[in-house]
């Protein structure tokens, strides 16, 4: 499986307060208003989903750039065709609450290249299926 290290991973503001840290060895890019951009851990803010893309296009990371959500994020960033062209999902096979959820994917426009099963296992409670979908080309760009 392809790894985020080394690239930029874009996230919300309520994805990256859930996590304990910054994630290591990335640029993680924050989508908020409220936050100020002015930390010392390395993180950066941008105000727009398009501002976050610039700063990682600026940077010295690896391409690809990475969305790591929330639903809004990963929304906003689908609806970019000239951007983004594929979808890495992650379905853990188990039930959860929760208040987000990966938005529907238009299969009109999106198309399922590939998927791996995996069993739960030693490091991992649930089962998952990671599946990559990639985007249709319109027919102009054919």
């Amino acid at each position: 499986m392809r790894s985020t290290k080394g690239c930029s991973v874009i996230m919300g503001r309520k994805t990256f307060e859930s996590l304990d840290h910054p994630l290591p060895n990335r640029l993680n890019i924050v989508l908020s208003r409220s936050m100020r951009d002015d930390r010392d851990d390395g993180v950066r803010i941008a105000s727009s989903i398009e501002d976050a893309i610039e700063i990682a296009l600026v940077s010295d990371m690896e391409m690809p750039i990475w969305v790591a959500g929330g639903g809004h994020i990963y929304r906003q960033a689908m609806e970019m065709p000239n951007l983004v062209d594929l979808i890495v999902r992650t379905r853990v096979h188990a039930r959860v609450e929760g208040d987000t959820a990966f938005p529907e994917i238009d299969q009109g426009e999106w198309e399922r290249a590939h998927f791996d099963e995996f069993e739960p296992d030693g490091r991992h409670a649930f089962g998952m299926t990671i599946e990559w979908w990639v985007r249709r080309l319109d027919e102009n760009d054919q």
